[in-house]
């Protein structure tokens, strides 16, 4: 079985920006923090698009191309 992709929230020289970027696939979503200014705004962004998880910063996250993955090899 295939494992969960997870999420890392990268954090970019300066202190104010950061991106999201995906254990299991590479995708990432950049400059939220320049864009949305802060994490719970980008969480709450990104999670509408799919992207599922723990609310922290932390994680575990997934993007939706790996949760898709991860859906249809159970199935």
């Amino acid at each position: 079985m295939e494992r969960e992709a997870m999420m890392t929230v990268i954090q970019e020289s300066g202190g104010t920006d950061f991106r999201l970027v995906c254990d299991g696939c590479g995708n990432a979503v950049e400059h939220l923090g320049v864009n949305l200014h802060n994490w719970e705004l980008a969480w709450s962004f990104v999670k509408r698009h799919g992207w599922i998880g723990d609310r922290s910063r932390r994680g575990p996250h997934g993007c939706p191309r790996c949760t898709v993955r991860a859906a249809r090899t159970i199935d």
